[in-house]
């Protein structure tokens, strides 16, 4: 077994950075992106790939953020109808990345599979699969018996699972840096530590982007900022109802071979990487750090807090404490931007009790050593769904945003419509389901799995 590699596992400590950075900001381009994670980085690259001038500003580091600290599934597995066919895309990408790329991304083709814990949950799969229609051939179910010869250590009873062989798995910091340092190479311009403050129109349609360092013009701006999308929105006067909860993952000490596939069950999330070690946390649980800022929309997620209250402790703390700080010292400039590097509280009572979990579900587990544990900002929208929106009332804006905890794996598909979007193509998906406008028009719904 080869030996444990934190590289991949960002968060802070090990996130390098991208080559040299210009020193100046360019005085415009023809398309400014506002975000570092996976969904900038690979809009970056498309759009650099089809001839366009490009600018990534971020105010921190690339893959700092959530697609550096996400649990790395790509899979088309019980997905919302409405996202499966820009999964599908995704997940045909993936595979010829690291060629593409021409850096690693650490794709794996391992499968995915969701294991029942009582006949209720089977049946929820077995409906999505007959919702899903045949858009992913290979998806089926499997009984008790097939879980177990799939998984021969795994001693907990189930009833049955859903099953995908053709899902697979990535590292998170890796692809999302793979898809930067590529997006340089073909003369894209990667800005890190240089936060946007504000995106700037002229008469109605985008005139350009404001960071700490300078303004740059531009005629097209995608915002792709993640949990800070909603800020820069209201800017320009669009209405973005986005919360953030906040979800703590752990990466164990290598340990014998557990499951190939991406799971999930019993309260556990699970992905064995190739080096034996596994990244850990706790199935559809996560925390919600109570702040002023947590009653903004807050009318559009109380039904879906309501019905699925379980899944979600609230935490009154420092980041109240924060909040109040730094809306009494900080400007709306400086608010936009701050905390530039994420200060979020590892739920360790939460990791300690999932590493335990694990151990009762997997025969053979003397213990489960953590080696190191992290958190990360999920920003959510009350169905589940992302924006990916060219169509705006604001000519020139493409939003990218909203993911909700499932992006990192539809990043390139999604890297691909920004692009489709800002040269006048049509996208080869669907992506109504994914306008903007729905929230205001009240043409949503709840989300198909909880937040």
């Amino acid at each position: 077994m080869r030996g444990l590699s934190l590289y991949p596992h960002s968060p802070d400590d090990v996130i390098e950075r991208i080559g040299q950075r210009p020193h100046a900001v360019p005085k415009s381009a023809d398309v400014v992106i506002i975000g570092g994670g996976i969904v900038g980085a690979a809009s970056a690259y498309y759009l650099a790939a089809r001839g366009l001038s490009v600018v990534l500003v971020e105010k921190d580091r690339i893959a700092s953020h959530q697609s550096g600290r996400n649990w790395g599934f790509v899979r088309t597995q019980y997905r919302d109808p409405a996202e499966l066919p820009l999964a599908v895309k995704a997940l045909s990408l993936w595979p010829n990345l690291e060629s593409t790329l021409g850096f690693p991304v650490g794709w794996r083709r391992s499968g995915c599979i969701f294991v029942a814990k009582d006949q209720e949950e089977l049946a929820a799969f077995d409906g999505w699969l007959e919702a899903a229609d045949g858009v992913v051939p290979d998806a089926r179910m499997m009984t008790g018996s097939d879980v177990a010869d799939l998984m021969p250590v795994f001693r907990a009873h189930a009833p049955g699972a859903l099953y995908t062989p053709s899902d697979g798995q990535a590292e998170p910091s890796l692809a999302t840096m793979a898809f930067a340092w590529a997006a340089e190479a073909r003369g894209a311009q990667i800005l890190e530590d240089c936060g946007a403050t504000a995106i700037e129109t002229a008469n109605g349609r985008i005139e350009g982007v404001t960071t700490e360092h300078g303004f740059i013009q531009a005629r097209v701006v995608v915002c792709a900022a993640g949990a800070a999308s909603h800020r820069f929105l209201r800017g320009v006067g669009l209405m973005l109802p986005q919360q953030v909860v906040r979800n703590t993952v752990s990466l164990t000490a290598p340990m014998q071979p557990l499951s190939q596939a991406c799971f999930c069950g019993f309260g556990v999330g699970l992905r064995q990487r190739g080096d034996g070690s596994c990244i850990l946390a706790a199935e559809s649980t996560s925390d919600i750090d109570v702040t002023l800022d947590l009653m903004r929309a807050s009318r559009f997620f109380l039904p879906s807090f309501v019905t699925h209250r379980k899944a979600f402790a609230f935490s009154v703390g420092r980041p109240l404490l924060d909040d109040l700080h730094d809306r009494v010292s900080l400007s709306p400039e400086e608010r936009i931007i701050e905390p530039r590097r994420q200060r979020l509280q590892v739920n360790q009572r939460r990791a300690g009790e999932t590493a335990r979990l694990l151990q009762t579900l997997f025969g053979g587990l003397d213990q489960v050593a953590v080696v190191k544990s992290w958190a990360g900002a999920i920003d959510v929208l009350p169905d589940a769904l992302p924006v990916i929106d060219g169509a705006t009332a604001v000519p020139g804006l493409i939003v990218a945003t909203g993911f909700s905890g499932h992006g990192f794996g539809l990043g390139p598909a999604v890297g691909q419509a920004v692009a489709d979007l800002a040269t006048g193509a049509a996208p080869d998906v669907d992506l109504s389901p994914f306008r903007l406008d729905r929230f205001a028009r009240g043409d949503y719904r709840r989300p198909h799995a909880p937040l």
